[in-house]
């Protein structure tokens, strides 16, 4: 159709997009308007820039002629709009009600954003608005609290429907589909549709209509793609370059982690460049501030976070900068086409290292536009040819590689990791001398020698971090020697176990012959217990003085049986808190037996 009343538009709704400059419908327009006037759920699949807010928003306003909404109760908007971000939701917003107001409509237009105060949002929706624009969570929350109903619903749209069913926010997106009446009307739209999504979104949707237009190659047409070779650490620079060679009239620059945005935004303002940022932490107010000005011109750059990569229509951006190839392809399908939209002309830089480089190759293929290789010297853009460009890009990869390498402290870029045997030969054949002279059966360490002896060493930066026993010393502790003595909780005047000895039962009475001899007790003086020193029994008080409180579980008479008189499941008398223990008697807890830990 070569004019909208041929697509089925009333007449006004055709003379005020007639007046927005559309002099005859775009490909999106032509093929998605007669759809959604035939009242069919669509699947709507097109690039940035090529129309589809006003595809979908002129029949939305065309199907509100008659409606009317009930005077009593919970808002019945006609058509609601649901947006992933707060400035795509406001931008809607304003281009709805720009078309009512062209074509002479009366209809009441009501945005709400999550964030905001729920009250005086409440109080407009008092106002009946036959149209709604809200974000995701906030409609939600609405239509929970019995605010909206969505009874009279007679279209549903969801714009950025990628963005929408993402893992976050899947749920509430799949609730409000199937909340929908199956009379409405549901268009979902984006620049990208996964086939997933579309295979997950078929089912919940009724005689479905599918448009892709991905063959405008809109990216390839109106915009071009610039691409740099820059190490990550010099990109702030090379915007102060930039500036100066170019002088862009309005400038898009994007990070992919939000938290770099405010101290970007600061960085490109000490070299006294006009510059704003905005991200999802800043209040709502803050970013309407600076989207406006830079919309009006007074700032001429605007860093931000793919925040604003989706649905943000802001004329006379001359250029668009990705500080760094996000991981998605979808997300800078979105970044470029913040600029050359409506037919204008405009270019996408992205600024690439080695690795990025690939992925950017890869990128092109698969969204079918060409990036065209660039460097900046001497206060211009150059264009080398595509092998000069990945000469000069590998040469200066391979010399960030050496420097990063050398700052480590590690081998050369190219070279495989080395032992310290390679390094330096002398200590490798150092060892395998000490190797020939290590006795049979021993582990590299002549009887009564050292390390020292065997070979060159160096001392591990770790020893000397540990406990040493002084029963070996410290120089006898190798790697090719004994064993590390094991380090043990002092036990008194407990030695340690010599080499090659079996471990002695603590829980039993000490070996007489195995050198252990106790020290008399002076009167106050401390001494381990007994029991922990593997003695015969544990007595009264772990030290001098008048016995502990003792347990419940205790006994009071000294006349009960004795505790290897228990069984499993014999029945004991509950002691008296603070009784005293009979002599002889043993704890009952069974970790408390003997010298067991």
């Amino acid at each position: 159709m070569d004019d909208f009343p041929g697509l089925g538009l009333s007449e006004p709704i055709s003379k005020a997009l007639s007046s927005f400059g559309f002099g005859r419908p775009t490909p999106v327009q032509a093929e998605a308007i007669p759809i959604l006037l035939g009242h069919r759920d669509l699947l709507l699949e097109s690039e940035t820039g090529t129309g589809k807010t006003f595809a979908y928003l002129a029949p939305a306003l065309q199907a509100l002629f008659g409606h009317t909404a009930p005077k009593r109760g919970a808002c019945e908007p006609g058509v609601v709009v649901v947006a992933p971000t707060q400035e795509l939701a406001v931008q809607i917003g304003r281009e709805a009600e720009r078309l009512a107001a062209a074509a002479g409509m009366t209809t009441k237009v009501v945005v709400l954003l999550g964030g905001t105060s729920l009250d005086r949002q409440i109080s407009k929706l008092r106002e009946r608005p036959e149209l709604v624009v809200s974000t995701l969570g906030r409609l939600h929350d609405l239509v929970a609290l019995r605010q909206i109903s969505l009874s009279s619903l007679k279209v549903l749209v969801m714009d950025e429907a990628d963005r929408l069913f993402a893992n976050e926010t899947e749920e509430m997106a799949r609730t409000l589909l199937k909340g929908t009446p199956r009379t409405s009307t549901r268009v979902l739209v984006s620049a990208t549709i996964p086939e997933k999504l579309r295979r997950e979104l078929r089912p919940l949707l009724r005689d479905t209509a599918e448009i892709s237009m991905q063959d405008e190659a809109v990216l390839a047409g109106s915009i071009e793609h610039w691409c740099f070779y820059c190490d990550g650490r010099k990109r702030l620079d090379f915007l102060r370059r930039f500036e100066a060679a170019l002088h862009p009239s309005r400038c898009l620059v994007f990070v992919s982690l939000a938290t770099r945005v405010e101290l970007i935004g600061e960085r490109l303002a000490d070299f006294g460049l006009p510059v704003a940022a905005i991200h999802a932490g800043l209040e709502k107010e803050e970013r309407r501030v600076a989207l406006e000005r830079f919309a009006q011109g007074e700032l001429r750059y605007l860093v931000t976070s793919d925040l604003s990569a989706r649905g943000l229509d802001i004329l006379g951006i001359s250029h668009v900068v990705s500080l760094d190839l996000p991981e998605e392809p979808t997300i800078y399908v979105h970044r470029a086409g913040r600029t050359g939209r409506a037919g204008a002309a405009g270019v996408s830089i992205v600024l690439a290292d080695g690795v990025e480089l690939s992925r950017a190759s890869k990128l092109a293929v698969r969204s079918k536009f060409v990036f065209r290789c660039k460097f900046l010297e001497g206060g211009a853009v150059l264009e080398p040819s595509t092998e000069e460009f990945f000469a000069r890009a590998g040469r200066a990869e391979e010399a960030r590689m050496t420097a990063k390498a050398e700052r480590r402290g590690e081998p050369q870029a190219g070279m495989a990791p080395a032992s310290a045997a390679r390094r330096d030969p002398s200590r490798s054949q150092g060892r395998e001398d000490s190797r020939s002279r290590a006795p049979e059966g021993g582990r590299g360490r002549p009887p009564g020698g050292s390390h020292r002896e065997a070979g060159p060493r160096e001392r591990s930066p770790r020893e000397g971090s540990f406990h040493h026993s002084p029963a070996y010393p410290r120089d006898e502790q190798r790697r090719d020697g004994p064993p590390r003595a094991r380090l043990i909780k002092d036990r008194g005047s407990m030695p340690h176990r010599p080499e090659g000895a079996s471990r002695p039962d603590v829980r039993s009475p000490r070996p007489a012959g195995d050198g252990a001899q106790r020290r008399p007790r002076s009167e106050g003086s401390p001494q381990a217990p007994a029991w922990s020193r593997g003695g015969e029994s544990r007595p009264e008080s772990r030290r001098d003085g008048p016995p502990r409180p003792r347990s419940p579980r205790d006994r009071d008479d000294a006349s009960s049986p004795p505790r290897e008189a228990h069984r499993p499941g014999a029945a004991q008398r509950d002691r008296p808190f603070g009784g005293s223990r009979g002599p002889g008697r043993q704890a009952s807890d069974p970790r408390k037996r003997g010298g067991g830990n």
